[in-house]
């Protein structure tokens, strides 16, 4: 598929070199013509200088026969206003990033699509979304649903001590079949596993479970789920104000922020929850807030170096549970080693939600999960595809991806060698990164 990304920005090439990886045909358009040399001889997707409000220069992009268009520049008016162009050059899909929430629900939304936009990316909004799930289940550092829940894919991560440490997983109990291992990180490297693969302490395992097999696997890894009273949290951006949305008024809540406007924002917007202006690396203020007594710890500033010292001052203070915003992939490994209990990055978040679309999948089914080497998504079997053909141990299935469970007539269920997916099942797929092709050819 072709694909025009316009925006030139960290989410913008994060996007782009996603979907290279996939084999897709990449043009990246921006403004910065030192940088985009940069990435063309690093990259495989082609640069092109240029203004996306420009008709010129998205005919020279090759509009009038790309499948997507993704407009994810600073500026939200002009990705809209881009988004409008390309669709009336002959683009099939647009995207556009937006920052306002205004414009991301009701007749504003609306309207936008009318405009021709058939999806917004929120980034703030997804962000606030992943951390309101993992207040409510803060026992897995990876939450996603799929199909209303019914099906789960959840990962773990495995400290030192864990009953499952130093286990091979044809070791493991699980007869009856309440889940199946999907794929282990272990450092930065994702491995789809076998039944002689043992699982590490500071491995992430990705798991597909059913939802009434939660407790049974919980308990099975040593975790527990913590009830969530009292929340520190150091940042008042606009992530923490689509957070403080959803849950203000349900527990406790200390924001942290440098910033006296935006502390003024927020305190105005929630006058229930303590707002104080100060730096996040305030030891003396965090103690006098009650960073002792906290239950989680949210660190959300703009800083990613910021944000994992504090996640380590609050471990220091005992805090049970943190949660680290982190934009510069590089530094994930190391603040999962350093026993973070779940990260946030506003980019892989955007990818998923573009790999989704990209799929040709309805846009209001749950969205598809980028691990950044990995991606987690849900495809619908057709009649007389390759998938149907035969049971899974038959089919031959490619190393590098798996399948970790289906839902048949709205109920999920888990698959052995022996399962036959049949035409119209929603099937868990777990894949390595530029296995997406591999993926398609199964499908149709």
């Amino acid at each position: 598929m072709k694909v025009i990304i316009a925006g030139d920005g960290e989410t913008g090439q994060h996007i782009a070199r996603i979907l290279s990886i996939e084999n897709q045909d990449i043009v990246l358009m921006g403004s910065d013509r030192a940088r985009l040399s940069e990435l063309d001889a690093v990259y495989n997707f082609i640069t092109f200088e240029g203004n996306p409000v420009s008709v010129h220069n998205l005919m020279k992009c090759g509009a009038d026969n790309a499948d997507l268009f993704v407009a994810v520049t600073p500026d939200e008016t002009v990705n809209i206003v881009s988004c409008q162009l390309a669709k009336s050059c002959g683009v099939r899909k647009c995207v556009a990033r937006i920052d306002n929430p205004e414009l991301s629900d009701g007749k504003a939304a609306v309207a936008i699509r009318s405009f021709g936009v058939d999806m917004t990316i929120y980034p703030e909004k997804l962000a606030a979304y992943e951390i309101e799930r993992f207040i409510a289940h803060n026992w897995v550092s990876k939450w996603f649903e799929l199909h209303d829940g019914k099906l789960l894919v959840v990962g773990i991560y495995m400290p030192a001590g864990s009953p499952l440490c130093g286990r091979r997983l044809r070791d493991i109990p699980n007869n009856p079949r309440i889940f199946h291992v999907s794929a282990i990180r272990r450092g930065d490297e994702i491995i789809i596993p076998r039944g002689d693969d043992r699982l590490n302490a500071g491995d992430t395992v990705y798991f597909c479970v059913l939802p009434d097999n939660l407790d049974s696997l919980e308990q099975l890894c040593g975790k527990k789920q913590l009830t969530v009273r009292k929340i520190m949290i150091t940042g008042a951006g606009r992530v923490t104000e689509n957070l403080l949305e959803a849950i203000h008024g349900r527990m406790s809540i200390t924001v942290i922020d440098p910033d006296a406007e935006r502390c003024r924002i927020i305190a105005a917007r929630f006058p229930k929850i303590v707002v104080v202006n100060a730096t996040s690396n305030d030891v003396t203020t965090l103690k006098d807030e009650g960073i002792d007594t906290a239950d989680m710890f949210l660190a959300l500033t703009g800083s990613s170096e910021r944000n994992i010292v504090s996640c380590m001052v609050a471990r220091e203070h005992n805090v049970p549970r943190t949660l680290a915003r982190i934009e510069e992939l590089q530094y994930a490994p190391e603040a999962e080693s350093l026993a973070i209990d779940k990260i946030i990055n506003k980019k892989q978040l955007n990818a998923g939600k573009i790999l989704h679309l990209l799929l040709g999948m309805d846009v209001s089914t749950p969205q598809c999960l980028s691990l950044d080497k990995a991606e987690i998504t849900e495809m619908v079997a057709p009649e007389g595809s390759r998938i149907t053909s035969k049971p899974i141990s038959r089919l031959d299935l490619p190393r590098e991806l798996t399948i970790g469970g289906i839902i048949r007539d709205g109920r999920g269920m888990m698959v052995d060698g022996n399962t036959q997916i049949l035409a119209g099942d929603h099937v868990m797929v777990f894949c390595l990164a530029g296995a997406l092709t591999k993926v398609e050819r199964l499908f149709k």
